[in-house]
This record gives structure tokens, C-alpha cells and sequence, in this order.
């Protein structure tokens, strides 16, 4: 029984290392539902309609001609910045041997002849920087990753009145979008999860790490092939891609007037997409595995003619209903699945997402939540991205205030915890919004030194994310002549950015 569970996991890290299983999360674009905790599915009177849900195009009370803007950059991680900060430390062997030359003779002797060696963080600056390593390797073998993504983009709406026709003929979006998306992970099999190493002549030795100490004790060769990360058994496997996406999107809207039982609208975006991916992964058993990694890091030579060009397209779906302010609103994005290719890793597909928002509006407030009704696969192996968040925003003439929270329930996920978001509107047209996690991570790593002892005491939020944008618009007041001219529209300032 136990072979067989061990089989099938070796099956599951051997599809994630060679198998096409990646795809992205459902994003956020527009200042306003960056600041709400990314809800936008039900935000209305948002000009980011054609992002969110397309039937938000068509639920406007009057007719407007929105313009808007937003760009931004975002950067998540766990338990890589602290590796990479004891790397650049120097943690090595050159500390263990510095450290071994410190010990006294009876204590190695202890160790050899089945004891234990403790290795107090307290003893010696050497003695620190190795129980930070020790508990840095740690946690990114428990969980780890890295992603970094930019999502950019500008929108225009508008809702032609005819003469004669009563209720309009619906609202058309059309957009340019321009975001990249870049994720780095390893995974190991979660049965080979002890530190244990051969020395020679047959010891072989064990390390238990914890928080200010590391001990070490005396193992044998069935732990070391049935549990170590260095087993030639132990199948592990770690990638880095990057994808950029061009996007033009267009979208249509029809609402339709219910009288005292709401209203009600359906929308639909086509989107042409343009994309270059480009990525690197390697796998292995063992001491097999850091000798591919090696090999990789030693003859890497980028080259453009690695990224992998494309042209696809897209299609999402949405419906919007209000009555009394309330609103509900479905939206399914990417329902066609479009595939991506590499030049080095398996193809992947950009898995259909599938969101369910609530909104409440009453004159100067605004309330919005959205929850995932998929799991949606990331840039990142075997991480899931499952978002369920929300907000209230404060919008009054010249000035409005945006509040709320967010965070990921995927199993699967990086498990950064309660997302804080919030944001700023400014005379109606320039927006600043930030989402922090409450999870933080020391710059230069706890017990760093030199350069990086001087940032230790400087901690980061593990989620990090900036936003700037805006919106115009403009009132179409009905009845509308396609072919008046620009004179003849009434202008003004406003909206959801």
C-alpha cells in the first residue's frame, strides 16, 4: 500500500515538471476594484466592465461615454526571499567547517558513536548564520514561490441613443491591454522530507531544525533512501516562465428595463490576444536534481528565439441583475481554453474562470464583494489562486475613499493570509490604490550580517501591489444622432476608475 501511494506521487510531480498544467488567476484591472478588495463583477457604474463583466456595460441609469486608464505592478513570495538572503550571506560548507573546528572533539566523537550534536544559534555568529539557512531551506521546502505581474490597460464605452428607438441599442467597450505575468517554485515529493545526508564510509547523518537551534544525529541508509530530500527516490521538480499577453478586447451589453422587478443585462467580450511565453524547468531525484540545477544555472544563454510567439482569442460571458441598488452579477472568462506554448516546458491552458459578485449602491456608498467560483491554476507549480474579497467605497464629488480586504482560500495556495486594500480617487480623475498583505518577511533575513544586517531589521509585506489610473466620461444626452457632432455632446468629469 505504501509503494503505491509513493508511485502515485511520483506521478503527480512528474506532471507537474513535464506535464502542461498551468494557467492564470482572474487578475484585476481598474483603480476601484483594486481598492475594494478586487471585487468588480457587481461594482456598477465602473468603466471596467469589459474586464470584469461585460454586462456591467448596459446597467448604467443614464447613458455615458466612459474613457479610463489604469496600470499597476504587483510582487508576491514565500519563503524564497530568506534562501536567497542566507545564499548571499555565504551559508556553505566553509561555515560548517569553520563551525566543526570550534566543536570540541568529544562531541563529534557523541555524534559518530549514535549521539547528538546541538547547534545553538546563540554560540557564535557562524552558529546563527547556519540555523537561519537551516531554517530557511526549511520552509521553502514546505511551501515556496515567487510571482510578479503587471497588468496594464485603457478602455473606452459608449451607449449610442438613436432617434426612434426606444431604450437604446446596448453598450459597446473596446480596450488595449498589455500584462505579463512571471512565476518561479519548486516542489518535492512530501514523503521525502528529512535533511539527511551520506557522509561516507557508511554514517550517515541526520539534522532536526528548529527556530534557534539545529540538531544533528546519527542515521542509517533505509532512512536515507525511504525519507531524505536527497534519496535517488525523492522526485523533485522547480520552474520559472514568464508570459506577456497583448489584448484588444471588444465587448457588447443589452440590459433590459424590468419596471419594479429591476433590471436586468448580458454581455459578451471578444478579445484578440497576442502573447510571447517563455520559460525553464527542470527535474530530477536526489543529488540528480541539484546537479540539473547546476547544469542549468551554468549553461544559461537567453535568447529571444526562445520566446514563443502566438496569436489566439477569447471569449467571456457575463450577466448582471439589480433591483433596489442590489446587484448580482456571474461572470465566465476565457471559456475557450486558449493554449499557450513554450519552447521548453509542456503547452498550457488558460483554464476557464468563473467569478460571482455582489454590489449594494445608495447615492454616496458603494459595498462590492466577489467570490471565485473556480480554482484557478497560477504561473506557479501546484499553486492554485481561489480569491474571495470585498470593499466599500466613500465616493463623493471631488474625493473618494476605497476600503477592503482579500485573500486566497485555495488549499493549494501560498497561504499569505488577509490582504489589505485600500485607495484614494482625486478630483475625479487621477487614483492611487494599494493592496499589502499582513504577512511580512525581513529584507536581508533574520540574523543577517553585513549589507544585509543592516536591512534585517526592515521587514516587507509578503504581498505587495500598486495601482495608478483614472476614468472620464461624458453624458450622451438622449435623443442621440449618431452623426451630430462633438458639440453636441454635454461633457463632463466622473465615474469609477
Amino acid at each position: 500500500m505504501k509503494g503505491e501511494i509513493a508511485v502515485r506521487k511520483t506521478l503527480v510531480l512528474c506532471a507537474l515538471a513535464c506535464g502542461g498544467l498551468e494557467g492564470l488567476e482572474f487578475g484585476e484591472m481598474g483603480n476601484t476594484s483594486f481598492g475594494m478588495g478586487g471585487a468588480g463583477v457587481a461594482l456598477e457604474n465602473s468603466a471596467w466592465g469589459l474586464y470584469y463583466n461585460p454586462a456591467l456595460l448596459d446597467m448604467d441609469e443614464c447613458s455615458k461615454a466612459k474613457l479610463g486608464y489604469s496600470f499597476g505592478i504587483g510582487v508576491r513570495e514565500k519563503n524564497i526571499l530568506p534562501l536567497v538572503s542566507s545564499a548571499l550571506q555565504g551559508s556553505s560548507l566553509d561555515d560548517l567547517t569553520q563551525l566543526a573546528e570550534q566543536l570540541p572533539p568529544q562531541a563529534l566523537q557523541s555524534l559518530v558513536q549514535g549521539g547528538t550534536l546541538s547547534i545553538d544559534a546563540a554560540q557564535s555568529p557562524t552558529a546563527q548564520t547556519i540555523v537561519n539557512a537551516g531554517n530557511a531551506l526549511k520552509d521553502f521546502l514546505k511551501l515556496n514561490g515567487l510571482h510578479v505581474d503587471s497588468q496594464n490597460g485603457i478602455v473606452v464605452q459608449i451607449s449610442p441613443k438613436l432617434k426612434n428607438h426606444k431604450g437604446g441599442i446596448g453598450t459597446f467597450s473596446i480596450g488595449v491591454f498589455a500584462s505579463l505575468f512571471a512565476g518561479a517554485s519548486a516542489v518535492t515529493n512530501p514523503r521525502y522530507h528529512q535533511l539527511i545526508a551520506p557522509l561516507g564510509h557508511g554514517f550517515y547523518a541526520g539534522a532536526q531544525i528548529n527556530k534557534d537551534s539545529l540538531t544533528l544525529s546519527q542515521s542509517n541508509q533505509s532512512a536515507f533512501l525511504n525519507s531524505s530530500l536527497l534519496s535517488p527516490y525523492a522526485n523533485n521538480a522547480a520552474r520559472v516562465q514568464a508570459l506577456g499577453i497583448g489584448a484588444v478586447p471588444f465587448a457588447y451589453a443589452k440590459g433590459f428595463d424590468l419596471k419594479k422587478a429591476g433590471r436586468i443585462a448580458f454581455g459578451v467580450t471578444f478579445k484578440y490576444l497576442y502573447t510571447l511565453s517563455y520559460g525553464l524547468g527542470f527535474s530530477g531525484a536526489g543529488q540528480a536534481f541539484i546537479a540539473n540545477a547546476e547544469n542549468l544555472l551554468s549553461n544559461f544563454s537567453f535568447s529571444t528565439q526562445d520566446m514563443v510567439r502566438q496569436s489566439h482569442f477569447g471569449l467571456d460571458l457575463g450577466g448582471a441583475y439589480r433591483i433596489k441598488g442590489f446587484m448580482v452579477g456571474l461572470v465566465g472568462k476565457y471559456l475557450n481554453a486558449p493554449k499557450i506554448r513554450y519552447a521548453h516546458l509542456p503547452n498550457m491552458r488558460i483554464d476557464p474562470q468563473v467569478r460571482l459578485g455582489l454590489g449594494y449602491r445608495w447615492k454616496w456608498l458603494n459595498l462590492a464583494m466577489d467570490f471565485d467560483l473556480t480554482s484557478n491554476q497560477t504561473m506557479m507549480l501546484d499553486k492554485r489562486s481561489q480569491m474571495i474579497g470585498g470593499g466599500v467605497m466613500f465616493n463623493w464629488k471631488w474625493f473618494a475613499l476605497k476600503l477592503g480586504a482579500m485573500g486566497n482560500v485555495a488549499k493549494e495556495g501560498l497561504h499569505q493570509g488577509v490582504i489589505l486594500t485600500g485607495g484614494i480617487r482625486l478630483f475625479k480623475v487621477i487614483d492611487f490604490s494599494v493592496q499589502s498583505g499582513l504577512q511580512t518577511v525581513a529584507l536581508g533575513g533574520s540574523g543577517a550580517q553585513g549589507i544585509l544586517g543592516s536591512l534585517a531589521s526592515m521587514k516587507l509585506p509578503n504581498y505587495l501591489a500598486f495601482r495608478v489610473g483614472g476614468v472620464g466620461s461624458g453624458s450622451l444626452k438622449p435623443p442621440y444622432n449618431l452623426h451630430s457632432r462633438l458639440s453636441d455632446r454635454q461633457l463632463f468629469v466622473g465615474g469609477h476608475s
